[in-house]
């Protein structure tokens, strides 16, 4: 396939895709950097440490409702034609057979959560 067809295709899926991303954050080459970010002080959002970095992340979004653990999220998501998905770093509740990537969801661990305070 010539690449000017992969990146039309490329762009296409992002555009139409069913699932809007939902990962809002920045990673930060110092954990003071990151605790002093509007993410932290703001939105009380942990920073963590992931990737050799600290990095905090949001799932705020104004038209859906992402949540930061699978298990809030079906508290809410309880039509049996719904499921919660993983998308990016946040959870959400979409009609079944929406394509997501469940391995994207990664909670923080105990450990990433301590290197910063």
């Amino acid at each position: 396939m010539p690449m000017f067809a992969f990146m039309i295709l490329l762009n296409f899926f992002f555009l139409y895709s069913p699932i809007e991303s939902a990962m809002n954050g920045k990673t930060y080459d110092t954990c003071q950097k990151c605790l002093a970010d509007t993410c932290h002080k703001q939105y009380y959002r942990p920073c963590i440490f992931r990737n050799g970095g600290f990095f905090c992340f949001t799932c705020h979004s104004n038209n859906r409702s992402k949540f930061y653990t699978e298990a809030g999220c079906q508290k809410i998501c309880t039509d049996p034609g719904r499921l919660c998905v993983c998308v990016d770093a946040c959870y959400e509740c979409v009609t079944k057979g929406v394509r997501a990537n469940p391995e994207s969801c990664k909670e923080p661990t105990n450990d990433e959560l301590s290197k910063c305070k």
